[in-house]
């Protein structure tokens, strides 16, 4: 264990110890990858091949162009506004953005105000270098909090929400228990709250009714807060949220007896996130669309798509453009483009597990050439 990681279990064993030896596993899972100088996304590389996973954007230029085209339709609906502003949540080394830029001047479309809001410290700092380097103004925020504008927003975020912290709980003769983190024998070990949680209300009760005791799974109190955030920045625009998540159905079925909460280290998955070094593993679970779905509609932002990511990026122009370019070639570099667009597209890749829920604030509906393939229906 480095000293960084002895640093934060002991911080993480003191907060364990304060709250009458549990621990709230939200609490434990914000702790683990954001503390200060020591969370999993505080202290290290973590993205692409030398990093613990891959992400769409270090599968080559599909996704920028799949984002591109919907910023391109976003702004063409606003009106072509002279002033707006591209905003990005969670953009990590922030080389989609400057894909999407790129994209966007080569296009001709007026510049936006650029803004980019990152909560960790480590990350904001590697964004402001890569946009330097790449001659891009965009101003970096840590939180959303702190952005306010005048102008009609096209927002977007990658796989954002995923590693908002969540509550985990089990099912047991009709009521729920939350499950939270001890600390036994000099380890993290899962306990179980006795009193019964007044969440998760927000599940369907028919879904509910199918569960077995025993069944555990999680969800997500950020999203509210995120959603009313969201919304209290964009008084016009649209939101592009891509992310792996299911339909609430889909979710919470009754066969998914252990939940979707797991690690990522080292391209390998960790199914307990308790058993191995903390702040060593990314931390991770699914996004509940259709929750997130209403909880935006609550706040004055409403669903206009959701469709998986193959459908998005194979329906988008930009990306068909390449490929047909691509297939006209045969060279080494156009195969390899290839075969990331196939992980990125197909079922048995990203295409299937990632979706696009497209968000609105006082504009109009749906891409016309997502329309065929949209599965908005499956959010009910």
């Amino acid at each position: 264990m480095s000293v960084n990681h002895d640093m934060l279990k002991n911080r993480i064993i003191e907060a364990v110890q304060r709250s009458n030896g549990f621990l709230p596993f939200e609490k434990f899972m914000q702790m683990a990858l954001f503390e200060p100088e020591l969370g999993y996304y505080e202290s290290r590389h973590v993205f692409g091949e030398d990093g613990d996973f891959i992400t769409g954007i270090d599968l080559g230029a599909w996704l920028g162009l799949g984002f591109a085209d919907l910023m391109t339709w976003g702004w063409q609906q606003l009106g072509r506004p002279h002033h707006w502003v591209l905003l990005e949540q969670g953009g990590g080394t922030g080389h989609l953005l400057t894909q999407i830029l790129k994209q966007l001047q080569k296009q001709g479309i007026s510049m936006p105000q650029v803004i980019a809001v990152e909560r960790s410290a480590w990350m904001r700092k590697r964004q402001v270098e890569h946009y330097q380097s790449e001659g891009f103004d965009v101003a970096v925020y840590a939180s959303l909090g702190d952005v306010h504008v005048d102008a009609p927003v096209l927002m977007m975020c990658n796989e954002l929400p995923d590693a908002f912290p969540v509550r985990p709980f089990v099912f047991r003769d009709g009521q729920c228990f939350e499950r939270v983190v001890g600390y036994q024998d000099e380890t993290f070990v899962w306990l179980e709250n006795r009193q019964e949680m007044a969440q998760p209300l927000h599940i369907d009760a028919h879904i509910r009714s199918t569960w077995c005791n025993g069944y555990t799974s999680e969800f997500n109190p950020s999203l509210a807060e995120w959603q009313k955030d969201v919304s209290r920045v964009m008084k016009q625009g649209f939101v592009f949220c891509v992310d792996y998540g299911y339909s609430q159905q889909e979710y919470y079925r009754s066969n998914r007896v252990e939940g979707t909460l797991m690690g990522h280290a080292a391209h390998q998955v960790v199914e307990d996130v308790l058993k191995v070094d903390v702040g060593s593993v990314d931390i991770t679970a699914h996004i509940d669309f259709t929750h997130l779905a209403r909880l935006g509609k609550e706040v004055g932002l409403t669903p206009i798509s959701f469709i998986t990511q193959g459908a998005w990026l194979a329906q988008s122009p930009s990306v068909q453009s390449l490929v047909t370019r691509l297939s006209q070639e045969a060279t080494v570099e156009s195969m390899q483009a290839m075969a990331q667009a196939k992980r990125m597209l197909l079922p048995m890749g990203m295409g299937e597990s990632f979706k696009l829920l497209i968000q609105t604030k006082n504009t109009s509906d749906c891409p016309d050439y997502l329309r065929a393939l949209d599965r908005k229906g499956d959010l009910h």
